[in-house]
């Protein structure tokens, strides 16, 4: 009987776990990302673009 060939790991279908959701991590992101949403939205304003809002 043959054997098979080895699998290469980079085909291998990879597992992906959720992280620990920490509050304080997550706050300071939101509190990083909101800024960062809202002076996009003034910058596209300012060049006459359309309103867009990211989720």
């Amino acid at each position: 009987m043959p054997k098979r060939p080895k699998q290469n790991s980079d085909h291998a279908h990879r597992h992906n776990t959720p992280t620990i959701d920490n509050e304080a991590i997550s706050k300071h992101l939101e509190a990083l990302l909101t800024l960062a949403i809202f002076a996009q939205q003034k910058y596209y304003k300012q060049l006459g673009c359309r309103d867009i809002i990211f989720n």
